[in-house]
């Protein structure tokens, strides 16, 4: 099996540059003998640049490309991802509607230290921190702009850069009167349904309004219970006020709530033949020490509300200012299940526990953008304030009959003021002959909310909430210097050769793992004289230098970009056992009760290098036929052993744990007449799920096939377009499991009809 992945990775290898050196050739020799004829058909991804920038360091997905995703890609901003070499997108999921199951690897990096913008502007939520890819419907959208190293200054900052910069650029409200309406169902009854209505310029000052709204649901495709409802609301609005002063307005609102999929261990994953469709149980027993598994005590429920604004004013021909104000906020209600819930005279019984939280962001961003000469400049500042409002965590038992006994408040902690971000930023770039560069420098100062603790006493039985200062945690300042750096060389019209390099960060995460040990040990942390506050030590942010070198190759038939990178990688999120003795027996260390090893916690110790290669391919071998090819090879290596629950695990040297180092999206687009095919080839090599690299996940290939046919225009229902689609997801019903323990997508169809007038 290794063997047959190897000869189709290398076969491929060998047919795109026997392509390449054929075609290539003889482009270069038509470019000598006759005038550029154009026969290229839709692009896939483009490269892309910011505002002020002369150098192309980024990759953009077209409408086109974001298109090939289908319904997977429709709610899932990640998923539409995974078409770019080096990205690597994985969920439970097939329509993608499982909210925070879902996982993104940018260059092996975890995409949830990513940033993810519209148009500069950040969209994150925290617990669990990083951007929320799900929110959003893809219609919505034009193009999708990736960084995967150094990332442009002027991004908003968001959670991170380690992890990838995602800019989304909108499709805003066009010029003539449109209503776009698509219908989608498939397997698990799924169902989307869409429709989007542009106004057109409607008053003499040419305002121009969209709006659209979705409706989306499925079951679980394994277990019991319902993805969604998920209801998508979205409006922008675009008012230029003659040629020198524009205003947009972008608002979005999305609902969902859905019940989660249970991770299988490790040994259930080795053997889908009885396990692919495991999950929490179905019926209620009458015996707690089993129904704390059930699945309706397994459910999430989400909703965020986000309102962009974005005015320009030219202010002379060469000057631009441009101004970014934004607010958001994210609610979440979660509710899972324990076979430990402490209460009264510390009893521990299965049951339930409640948690949520409210987080509210309001920012601005302004820039100054200007040119002189063959000079273009950028300065900037970015400001935000984030005010988190936690509810307090409930617990329940579990009765026999199936109802709740409250029992008491589990972590309750109550934020002070405000967690601010001050950055800002400058930018300069010029091109001289055939020679561009630019230079830029990020400055980025955070600071915690200061927070609170409470404590569940009882009183004959009875839970009380009193206030505790050694649960008091926060306050803390966080600093980073993010240099970046571009340069290219235009060859001949044919081939570019460029560098790129800078710092990328991430802002501390993993707070509540922290708080819930200090929780469940506080009797003995208060023996030791530790407080919460201690555990917070080593909080720093993640900082990464990266350096990219690629060429790019563009002819009539065929557009190459190699890239080769190098990655360094300090203060990581990391386990650490402190080795603290157990209060009440110094001759043993202090032990977690839910794990049974000694007290490990993760903070910011870590390192890791890194270098990898990736190549973005397509050929055109006529207008209506194309083959793109995207490998990338990841070597993301630890810096160093790991001492986790009291054990040294010798992984210096080591593949990181849950990153494969090989991948493959391999995909052609037929067209003949009205109909497209497009079958999509995905290969992802072998993995380990742990640091002792005992427990290995194997290596898979998936095939997906998209079959669409299009009306151009039908006169008598006044339709500019009808187009129907079907999708067939993992063809050959391949079994294979993801990190996290969680089957992998099973064989799936979606069948959808779009109308255009």
């Amino acid at each position: 099996m290794k063997r047959k992945y190897l000869n189709l990775l290398l076969c491929g290898f060998l047919i795109n540059f026997i392509l390449i050196g054929y075609i290539f050739a003889e482009e270069i020799k038509k470019a000598e003998q006759l005038p550029e004829v154009v026969v290229r058909g839709e692009k896939i991804i483009a490269p892309t640049k910011e505002t002020a920038e002369t150098v192309y360091t980024g990759v953009e997905i077209t409408r086109k490309g974001i298109e090939i995703k289908g319904q997977q890609g429709s709610s899932s901003i990640w998923s539409v991802l995974s078409l770019i070499p080096g990205v690597l997108f994985e969920s439970p999921d097939p329509a993608n509607l499982a909210s925070t199951y879902s996982t993104l690897r940018v260059r092996g990096v975890s995409g949830s230290l990513g940033t993810m913008s519209v148009e500069g502007i950040p969209i994150y939520g925290g617990n669990p921190i990083g951007p929320r890819h799900y929110i959003l419907d893809s219609e919505n959208f034009d193009t999708i702009a990736v960084y995967k190293g150094n990332a442009p200054v002027e991004l908003g900052t968001g959670a991170g850069t380690r992890g990838g910069v995602v800019e989304l650029r909108p499709k805003w409200a066009k010029d003539k009167f449109e209503i776009e309406f698509n219908q989608a169902l498939g397997s698990f009854d799924y169902t989307k349904s869409y429709i989007r209505l542009d106004s057109g310029e409607i008053t003499s000052y040419k305002t121009r309004l969209s709006f659209s709204y979705s409706y989306t649901e499925a079951d679980k495709w394994r277990g019991k219970g319902k993805l969604g409802p998920r209801e998508n609301l979205n409006f922008n609005l675009v008012q230029p006020f003659g040629d020198s002063v524009s205003f947009k307005i972008w608002l979005n609102y999305n609902n969902i709530s859905h019940y989660k999929y249970r991770s299988l261990s490790y040994a259930q994953a080795d053997n889908l033949n009885y396990y692919r469709r495991w999950d929490y149980n179905k019926e209620l027993t009458g015996n707690p020490s089993l129904d704390w598994q059930y699945y309706k005590f397994y459910r999430l429920k989400w909703a965020n509300w986000d309102v962009f604004g974005f005015l320009n004013f030219k202010i002379f021909p060469s000057i631009i200012l441009e101004v970014k104000p934004y607010y958001r906020e994210e609610e979440k209600d979660d509710w899972s299940g324990s076979n430990r819930i402490s209460g009264p005279q510390k009893q521990s019984k299965p049951g339930v526990t409640y948690s949520g939280w409210t987080v509210k962001r309001y920012g601005l961003i302004s820039q100054l953008i200007f040119n002189y000469k063959n000079i273009h400049g950028l300065v900037g500042y970015h400001y935000q304030a984030s005010k988190w409002e936690d509810v307090p965590s409930k617990n329940y038992w579990l009765n026999p009959n199936g109802s709740l006994t409250f029992v008491g408040w589990g972590r309750v902690i109550k934020s002070e003021g405000i967690a601010p971000i001050y950055s800002p930023f400058f930018k300069l770039s010029g091109s001289h002959h055939k020679f561009n560069w630019q230079i830029g420098v990020k400055y980025l100062e955070t600071k915690d909310n200061k927070n609170k603790g409470y404590l569940t006493v009882y009183t004959n039985g009875t839970p009380f909430l009193i206030r505790e200062p050694r649960l008091d945690h926060g306050g803390k300042r966080y600093t980073a210097w993010l240099p970046s750096l571009g340069l290219s060389y235009t060859i001949n019209p044919h081939l570019e050769v460029y560098a790129s390099a800078g710092r990328i960060f991430q802002t501390p995460y993993m707070y509540m793992p922290i708080v819930d040990l200090y929780y469940r040990l506080y009797d003995k942390f208060k023996k030791l004289g530790i407080t919460l506050n201690d555990l917070f030590k080593d909080f720093k942010p993640e900082k990464t230098d990266t350096v990219d070198l690629g060429l790019r190759i563009r002819t009539q038939k065929l557009e190459f970009y190699p890239t080769v990178y190098y990655s360094k990688h300090r203060n990581l999120n990391t386990p650490i056992t402190p080795g603290w003795k157990d209060p009440d027996n110094s001759t043993q260390l202090l032990t977690d009760p839910t794990t049974g090893y000694p007290v490990s916690f993760n903070t910011f110790v870590g390192k890791a290098k890194g270098y990898g290669f990736e190549l973005a391919t397509i050929y055109w071998l006529t207008s209506n036929f194309s083959i793109f090819f995207n490998p990338s090879y990841i070597n993301l290596k630890y810096d160093g052993n790991i001492i986790s629950q009291g054990i040294i695990y010798s992984v210096d040297k080591k593949q990181v744990v849950n990153v494969p180092n090989k991948m493959c999206v391999l995909g052609v687009i037929g067209k003949w007449k009205s109909l497209e095919v497009i079958p999509l080839v995905k290969y992802i090599s072998k993995t380990y799920g742990d640091l002792k690299f005992t427990e290995k996940i194997p290596g898979y290939i998936t095939v997906d096939l998209k079959l669409s046919y299009t009306l151009p225009e039908v006169k008598f229902l006044n339709l500019k377009s009808v187009k129907t689609s079907l999708e067939f997801y993992n063809l050959f019903d391949k079994k294979y499991f993801i990190p996290g323990y969680y089957s992998g997508v099973p064989f799936t169809v979606f069948g959808s009809m779009f109308f255009n007038f």
